[in-house]
């Protein structure tokens, strides 16, 4: 008997760099189509019926949930899962509860920092807040980023501040260019470190990979992933940047590893995801952010560390699929319809 797999993807109409994953579909539907037995079909989605619609005909027994947007929004990331979940369909990656929380940056700073795991020190400056009163709460350096948004989206070189002055023209970039809040953090300046995680319910760590900044390109200049480094292969950001093994001392590989899987756990995130660390003057780690929804291309940096740990692309989507097929025994039968919430 077949296993049947249903791969959702959101429907985009206005596609950047980011948000466009036709790449990473392909690359996925490759991979899961080599899973022994595995039917796989896939669908797009543009609002809550068509996820409905897609369950009620193919019936599936897992999903693989690649909507990291819907209706064009990246804050409507957690409505996918949160419909699966009432549909009582077992799907991959994190629950909407995590998705949700993870989309404030502050309140996942918190959080973590509740489950003892060193975060800088953080807070959030919301669009009726004058930012001429921001001066003093922390001190320089520190980096504004936007509350809502992941790969870089919003984090220019302009992002690290060192004034008064530079602090309120980051902030308003975010709040009125971007309409959301904006998050204030201590700037860390160090080594960059990628820790990918996967499996469930235990998550393994896998070896972690580090930012190479080129030298003479981020002389002088601070050294952050912008979103020009992630998505503009034509910048000298994106080239300036790499992603590497991380070789470090087993001591500190030990204990960022440690750290991660802490706050992978503490933020409720399953079947994989990304912690970016940052180590200090004294090689101590401190989580700057958190990717429960992370690239899983081909050549990603997820894809990097399951190279590293041996399991190869093949293996790692395996994995993530088998953690939601364990899940599928317990799932819940389809529940009536709900679209009327959004259609």
């Amino acid at each position: 008997m077949s296993t049947r797999v249903l791969l959702l993807s959101a429907r985009e109409t206005d596609l950047r760099p980011d948000t466009d994953l036709r790449l990473v579909v392909r690359d996925l539907l490759v991979a899961l189509g080599m899973h022994p037995g595995c039917e796989v079909l896939h669908s797009e989605v543009a609002r809550i019926v068509d996820i409905e619609r897609a369950v009620r005909l193919f019936r599936p027994d897992a999903v693989v949930n690649m909507c990291e947007t819907l209706y064009g929004e990246s804050s409507n990331e957690p409505i996918v899962p949160l419909v699966l979940e009432r549909l009582g369909v077992a799907f991959t990656g994190s629950p909407a509860a995590c998705l949700r929380q993870c989309l404030r940056k502050a309140d996942t700073c918190a959080a973590l920092r509740a489950a003892g795991v060193p975060v800088p020190a953080t807070f959030r400056v919301a669009a009726d807040i004058d930012p001429a009163l921001l001066g003093g709460r922390l001190p320089y350096p520190l980096i504004v980023k936007p509350e809502r948004e992941d790969g870089s989206v919003g984090i220019h070189l302009s992002s690290v501040v060192a004034d008064d002055e530079s602090l309120q023209r980051a902030v308003r970039d975010v709040v009125f260019g971007l309409g959301q809040p904006a998050v204030i953090q201590q700037y860390v300046e160090g080594r960059e470190i990628a820790v990918s995680l996967l499996g469930w319910p235990e998550p393994r760590v896998l070896p972690p990979g580090e930012i190479a900044f080129d030298a003479e390109l981020f002389a002088g200049r601070p050294r952050v992933l912008t979103y020009a480094s992630k998505w503009d292969e034509e910048s000298a950001d994106f080239r300036g940047t790499r992603s590497i093994s991380a070789a470090t001392s087993p001591a500190t590989l030990s204990r960022v590893g440690s750290i991660a899987r802490r706050a992978f756990l503490a933020l409720g995130m399953r079947d994989y995801g990304r912690v970016d660390l940052r180590l200090d003057a004294a090689e101590r780690p401190f989580v700057i952010d958190v990717n429960p929804n992370c690239d899983l291309s081909t050549e990603g940096g997820f894809a990097k560390a399951a190279a590293r740990a041996g399991l190869g692309y093949h293996g790692a989507v395996s994995a993530i699929l088998q953690g939601a097929l364990a899940r599928a025994a317990g799932a819940r039968p389809v529940a009536p319809s709900f679209a009327s919430a959004r259609a």
